[in-house]
């Protein structure tokens, strides 16, 4: 599996919520490649996230079953900003959200910075 359509797949579903005013969710958000290089490959992908305290776990619907959690305390009172985390490999990705609480649009990063992908909840 190559390392950016994963990523996004598991990152996408991270900057969902705002943290500091938002309850216990979940909800399903699928993945889109907005990168620059076809070496990140394009597919979209489905995804369970849920919110639990200060964390958001995103979990691939596919059959590996793939997940990730990322810590939601960086955020900005508006939602706002720019979460760091790593995937299985010990690598940086890049969760990046607009103001805003709830469910929402947000883009992951992969370290090298070729493979973006917007994660937008299903609706």
């Amino acid at each position: 599996m190559r390392l950016g359509p994963f990523l996004a797949s598991l990152i996408g579903l991270v900057g969902a919520a705002h943290v500091s005013s938002a309850a216990d969710a979940s909800w399903v958000a699928v993945s889109e490649s907005k990168h620059l290089s076809a070496w990140c490959g394009s597919n979209s992908a489905a995804f369970d996230v849920v919110i639990k305290g200060n964390t958001l776990t995103f979990t691939s619907r596919s059959t590996t079953k793939l997940s990730e959690t990322v810590d939601l305390t960086a955020l900005q009172p508006d939602g706002s900003g720019k979460l760091v985390g790593k995937d299985w490999k010990d690598r940086e990705f890049y969760v990046t959200f607009e103001p805003g609480a709830g469910p929402r649009p947000f883009y992951v990063t992969t370290f090298i910075g070729h493979c973006r992908y917007l994660f937008t909840p299903k609706t």
